[in-house]
């Protein structure tokens, strides 16, 4: 199951960029999060998904996700702010 596999990948970034940014964890199956999975038209897990200040979406992706990749993603937003 690739969300259980991202697990540590998630906490990592959590941790690591928590001055900087919210990581907000939707678990598709449970039934009080359908709504905002949704609203956010999240289909598949594990998807990624980041928004700038003003809570507009910058970035999608859908799959596991290697840490050096979303890392490199997250500082190409940051150096384009």
């Amino acid at each position: 199951m690739a969300c259980v596999m991202s697990k540590p990948i998630v906490n990592g970034i959590e941790t690591d960029y928590a001055e900087i940014l919210n990581v907000y964890r939707i678990d598709a199956r449970d039934n009080a999060s359908r709504s905002v999975a949704a609203q956010l038209g999240l289909r598949s897990t594990p998807t990624y998904v980041l928004f700038d200040q003003n809570a507009h979406e910058i970035y999608r992706t859908v799959g596991q996700l290697s840490r050096p990749t979303i890392d490199a993603v997250i500082q190409d937003i940051l150096a384009n702010k």
